[in-house]
């Protein structure tokens, strides 16, 4: 075969495949940003003691097993910097909250879901679970900096 006809045979397939392209025959593959994860951290069943028996719908805790330091809150936090571990909890006492949670507790509805995000303003990778549960962070262990709480009906 020669040059020219190689050309040409490349140049018929080249206006054969953007003909398709044009009418919608041929889908062109684009690369997807990535996903950002989401967990759900869930795995125990009920509410821990301390936030079961407050006036909070989202409680974080400095350690993973809940038995050292907590904070709570009823309303979502778009920024949790300023935020320390209540006094006298235990251990982490008065440290910040801001990057420096375990695990969390959900004590609202089991029709609603707390998340816990990575970056301020609720974006980034993400831990959830439905309400009436509790488990350890995993995306955002001691990396986290918003919360949200959205009510099941």
């Amino acid at each position: 075969m020669k040059s020219n006809e190689r050309k040409r045979g490349f140049a018929r397939a080249m206006i054969v495949a953007l003909s398709l392209l044009t009418l919608g025959f041929i889908t062109p593959v684009v690369a997807a940003a990535p996903a950002q994860a989401l967990t759900n951290v869930g795995t125990s069943s009920g509410v821990e003691a301390r936030c079961n028996s407050s006036s909070y719908y989202l409680c974080l805790y400095y350690n993973s097993t809940m038995t050292t330091a907590w904070w709570g809150t009823s309303v979502s936090v778009p920024d949790l910097a300023g935020r320390t571990f209540f006094a006298n909890t235990g251990a982490g006492s008065g440290q910040a909250v801001k990057n420096n949670a375990a695990a969390v507790s959900c004590d609202a509805s089991s029709t609603s879901i707390c998340y816990i995000f990575f970056n301020n303003g609720y974006s980034g990778p993400t831990d959830w679970l439905y309400g009436q549960r509790r488990g350890r962070l995993i995306e955002t262990y001691n990396e986290n900096a918003s919360v949200r709480i959205s009510f099941g009906p």
